[in-house]
């Protein structure tokens, strides 16, 4: 299917969207002074309970009403940590400085992104395929206790079945926050984006499996007779699931039920959402799982620049919903990783997956997958376009002491060197982040810097800078050596 086929079907969403909502129009009260309250919607992972925290921030939950896989009446004590929902709230703000005073969870909405037989399980457990969908385990993939030992591993191919939760970063390819073991026969679901739509035959594919929608419920989908899905994010049940190929890694899903993902909501609504690019839409919009993002010029980028987006990028996003379209005020550049230097070495066998290391970051290894996305100078396509002494850019998710690579930019020939990952351990001077150990001696105390960019001196940054946390360090290949400059913790 050729490229503007798929964006044509893609912005169908735009008009598609415009007619679902189920949640009042956004009211704000109070006079001037005082307070007043606002309708928003926010999209992320589980962080914490007590009330319920997502992606780190709290929402209170006396009067909730909690959806689960379809299911209303259920409790929080059906949420895990790792589980991404859609909350729609009720922010308590001040009317003169605008800080939110509290956040109310009207409703919390959950359901798997993929639920189905695992197919195949990677020695080190860092990627499953399940039901033709590549599922990518990073440090924040929480493994639940029905998983033995919490060991993917473990898992038997073809018997065994979990249900997933995470966000879609490509084309069948799922960024896991939780991995559960079912017991039983599966209820196979699935969100993803369309592709290949065939209305003669009633199928389409998601990653590599091929769907069958004949005689399932499409009434939340657009008429295929008179629009083609391409593009079009879409969560589907199924009844009836098979290896096209015995060993291979496709198969096929008859679906009873497909319909449309969308935001659900009206006019006017803040939102927050966190996820990946899972589709660039057009140079000024995106998809961030079923949500359409467009931005301009008057939106502020922290952690890069409008360039630097992509498919596989991770981002946080805040703005507001005007037909069912999230305009950004803000976005946000969230990879855990970033790495910028010289590529050093590579090693790969089939040119498409592998490792590499990069100039001055000898001790931090990448990992290269088929999903690994590549742009930039000479538009390479995969690692065999990638040749020693390019000058590439990393952005990722972090594998204990080593970088799963989401997206590669071949960049312009520079000097410049960048290594941001969580901490692993400290000894002052010294700092090792992804494994690569970092000398700070010879920085002045003016090169410590805050998330915000303002001074902390060394002393204090070393306090902060405990195992875990993310940090960035930036510095200038001269000659042999890395000379660096300026190291900053990371929000």
């Amino acid at each position: 299917m050729k490229q503007n086929s798929v964006i044509a079907g893609t912005l169908s969403l735009i008009l598609l969207l415009t007619a679902i909502s189920c949640t009042p129009t956004a009211q704000e009260g109070g006079g001037i002074g005082g307070t007043g309250r606002v309708s928003s919607v926010s999209s992320g992972p589980i962080t914490d309970f007590g009330s319920v925290f997502v992606s780190g921030v709290e929402y209170e939950t006396n009067s909730t009403v909690f959806i689960v896989d379809g299911q209303s009446g259920v409790t929080q004590n059906e949420l895990k940590k790792g589980m991404v929902v859609l909350v729609e709230a009720t922010l308590l703000k001040d009317n003169v400085t605008k800080a939110i005073l509290k956040r109310t969870a009207d409703r919390i909405s959950y359901s798997d992104t993929v639920e189905g037989p695992v197919q195949e399980i990677e020695a080190s457990g860092r990627t499953l395929t399940v039901m033709g969908q590549t599922i990518l385990v990073t440090d924040k993939t929480v493994i639940d206790d029905s998983v033995p030992g919490r060991d993917l591993t473990s898992l038997v191919p073809n018997v065994d079945v979990v249900e997933v939760s995470g966000f879609i970063s490509g084309d069948g390819v799922l960024i896991a926050t939780l991995i559960d073991r079912k017991a039983g026969a599966p209820d196979y679901e699935l969100k993803g984006l369309v592709k290949t739509h065939d209305t003669g035959s009633q199928t389409f594919q998601i990653g590599h499996l091929t769907i069958s929608y004949s005689g399932a419920d499409i009434s939340g989908m657009p008429n295929p007779t008179v629009t083609v899905w391409n593009g079009l994010p879409v969560h589907l049940l199924g009844d009836q699931f098979s290896l096209t190929t015995p060993g291979q890694l496709d198969g096929h899903l008859h679906a009873t039920s497909v319909e449309l993902e969308s935001f659900g909501v009206q006019e006017n609504t803040q939102a927050e959402i966190e996820g990946f690019i899972s589709q660039m839409v057009s140079p000024n919009s995106f998809l961030v799982g079923p949500i359409l993002v467009q931005f301009d010029t008057q939106t502020v980028f922290e952690g890069g620049t409008g360039t630097d987006l992509g498919s596989g990028v991770r981002v946080e996003v805040e703005g507001e919903v005007s037909g069912n379209i999230l305009f950004a005020r803000r976005i946000e550049l969230s990879s855990p990783v970033k790495l910028e230097a010289d590529l050093a070495t590579m090693n790969t066998l089939d040119g498409i997956s592998g490792t590499l290391t990069l100039t001055g970051l000898t001790g931090t290894v990448v990992h290269i997958t088929a999903q690994t996305q590549f742009k930039g100078q000479g538009a390479p396509i995969h690692m065999g376009d990638l040749s020693v002494g390019d000058h590439l850019t990393v952005r990722g998710e972090p594998f204990g002491n080593e970088a799963l690579a989401t997206e590669i930019t071949r960049q312009p020939a520079s000097s410049a060197v960048v290594l941001q990952g969580p901490v692993s351990t400290t000894n002052p001077p010294s700092i090792v982040i992804l494994g690569t150990s970092v000398d700070t001696t010879p920085l002045p105390e003016s090169a410590f810097r805050q998330a915000d960019d303002s001074p902390i001196g060394r002393t204090a940054f070393f306090a902060a800078a405990q195992p875990g946390v993310i940090v960035e360090v930036e510095g200038m290949r001269i000659g042999g050596s890395i000379v660096w400059q300026e190291i900053e913790l990371q929000p």
